[in-house]
């Protein structure tokens, strides 16, 4: 069974008794639906019988035009039932794929580009939505084609006959030529995404345009880029458009034949002429679900292309596969790095045989030139990666065999740049306790230096801090940073350039507070600035990828070795 099928069949059984009520209805519509050409038919052998009771033929008239209405009235509810669980199961679909896409690494998250899995996520729920929602029909439709071949066959066996050729030569059209437009569809997908990539890269960095005045470029840009997919789609179109116009043809030949033999039949006196009004409404009847079902057959082809590819995105492994269950409550925050190599490509190491030891509440600084291994290290102690060579412990226990969610729960970033969501403030806060209350966020806005600046905002901690934070400026998000550390009460804090981007007020105001949250508390510091360094602990220099130094600001100090080179090369800068 094809993965699509698997699929189908999945959200089937997901929301079986919505599908039951679903096709009860549409079922009794096409009963009565099948009944009705019938009804006329009959009543028309009947009305030319000079002796038919006018009574009798209005109560058959009476008959058939509520047959009708109950029939039209079940099928439109049946429709529209069917319409919503395709939205339903869609959004459903889509919300797990979006939340899924959370759950990837890192590693994931850095080689790929957001615009184009999202596009692809969001084509894909249209196939499902689309999909789900002529399926919903589909039943019902066999039901009528099946009476109605029925039917046509009691009525005359011979016009049968060519009924059932027309109709085995249409199917086998439709499956031959809807091979192309899968092929055709594969390519859609693939440069449409591609390019709805570069467009959405645009979209998320409008500071980048605006402080290069490149409005007026990228919009030519966006323009052309999203022209490209026309010629595809257009190909695409054209071998879609190309098997209606086969299943048109195979049609019109069947009804001038079918007439053509009909006629014949009714002068030879071979049928009625109620029965010649009741065999071409059944025609309508066989070739109206016939072509729904082969239009479902070549949407489930095209559809094919984009909920594989949503599906196959949901199979990737969340990161949480690849680590341990166990919890620390609460972690003293004894760090050890034992033979660590690790780079982002194998062949490349970042890092090689690090061997490092955070006692508990030390407070630690990274301290190299750019590219030397100081981010990643705290992306180890993360879980972001795992290291290819050595091990890691938290408290003597590998890093790997700990739950993801327990250990950074027990860790608190205090970035460079803080990201913060287009919502109220103290909402962004909240992401570090969810469930802390006001008093708690105000205790520790006030330990970060932060209250007093949100008490002058309009609506204080309510206020909307904008895209990306964009109404706060670069000081006072460092201090969110901070007051969301304070809030979270790690055991263990990463300091990553948290003063780099800051004026001489602000940075004075930040290490005021990276100064009472650092304490009793393991702390990594990665910074430029010596300012932030000099304090802490124990200093790491990292270079060519190993540890070349340890030791405080003193001790390095006098050694006059690459600490000293960089200390002195910095005051010389100032």
């Amino acid at each position: 069974m094809s993965s699509i099928n698997k699929f189908i069949i999945k959200k089937l059984k997901e929301n079986k008794k919505e599908v039951i009520i679903i096709s009860l209805i549409a079922t009794i519509g096409s009963v009565l639906s099948v009944a009705t050409p019938y009804i006329y038919g009959k009543l028309f052998d009947l009305a030319i019988i000079p002796n038919t009771a006018l009574t009798f033929l209005f109560s058959l008239i009476f008959i058939w035009l509520i047959a009708s209405l109950i029939s039209n009235y079940a099928s439109n509810k049946a429709g529209y039932r069917g319409g919503i669980l395709g939205v339903k199961i869609a959004w459903i679909e889509e919300a797990d794929a979006y939340g899924h896409f959370l759950t990837l690494p890192i590693a994931f998250h850095k080689n790929k580009k957001t615009g184009e899995i999202l596009n692809k996520l969001s084509r894909g729920s249209w196939h499902i939505e689309s999909l789900i929602s002529n399926l919903s029909g589909l039943f019902p439709q066999i039901i009528v084609l099946i009476f109605s071949i029925i039917i046509i066959f009691l009525i005359q066996w011979q016009l049968s006959i060519i009924l059932t050729i027309s109709f085995i030569i249409y199917v086998l059209i439709t499956i031959k030529s809807s091979k192309a437009v899968v092929e055709t569809q594969e390519k859609v997908n693939k440069i449409a995404t591609k390019q709805y990539g570069k467009v959405y890269d645009k979209l998320y960095n409008p500071f980048l345009v605006k402080n290069f005045a490149m409005e007026k470029i990228e919009k030519k840009r966006i323009l052309n880029d999203l022209l490209k997919v026309i010629p595809v789609v257009e190909h695409s179109s054209k071998k879609y458009n190309r098997v209606s116009l086969y299943q048109g043809i195979v049609y019109t030949f069947s009804f001038v034949a079918l007439l053509s033999c009909a006629i014949f039949f009714l002068r030879k006196g071979n049928i009625t002429q109620g029965q010649f009004i009741m065999f071409f409404g059944y025609i309508n009847l066989v070739f109206s679900p016939l072509y729904m079902l082969t239009e479902f057959y070549k949407s489930l082809k095209k559809s094919s292309v984009a909920i594989k590819r949503i599906t196959k995105f949901k199979s990737l492994i969340p990161e949480s596969m690849k680590h341990g269950n166990k919890i620390l409550e609460h972690a003293k925050g004894e760090i050890k790095f034992s033979d660590v190599t690790f780079g982002y490509k194998k062949d490349k190491p970042v890092l090689n045989k690090i061997n490092l030891k955070i006692n508990a509440g030390e407070s630690i600084a990274l301290v190299g030139q750019s590219g030397v291994g100081k981010s990643t290290l705290s992306e180890l102690i993360m879980g972001y990666y795992r290291p290819q060579k050595g091990k890691i412990f938290l408290d003597e226990i590998e890093l790997s065999k700990l739950s993801l969610q327990g250990l950074r729960e027990q860790i608190a970033i205090v970035p460079q740049d803080l990201s913060i969501l287009n919502d109220k403030l103290i909402n962004n806060i909240k992401y570090a306790k969810p469930k802390a209350t006001y008093k708690e966020i105000a205790k520790a806005a006030k330990a970060a230096g932060a209250h007093e600046f949100i008490m002058k905002l309009p609506k204080k901690y309510n206020t909307l801090v904008g895209e990306r934070g964009i109404k706060l400026s670069m000081g006072q998000k460092q201090r969110i940073a901070l007051t969301m550390a304070f809030l979270k009460n790690p055991r263990i804090l990463i300091l990553d350039e948290p003063t780099s981007a800051l004026d001489a007020e602000s940075e004075r105001i930040v290490q005021n507070g990276i100064k009472k949250l650092i304490k009793n508390r393991t702390t990594i510091i990665i910074a430029h600035r010596f300012s932030t360094v000099k304090h802490a602990d124990k200093i790491i220099v990292l270079d060519k990828r190993k540890i070349i130094e340890q030791g405080n600001h003193q001790e390095l100090i006098k050694k006059k070795g690459k600490y000293y080179h960089l200390y002195n090369l910095q005051i010389g800068l100032e």
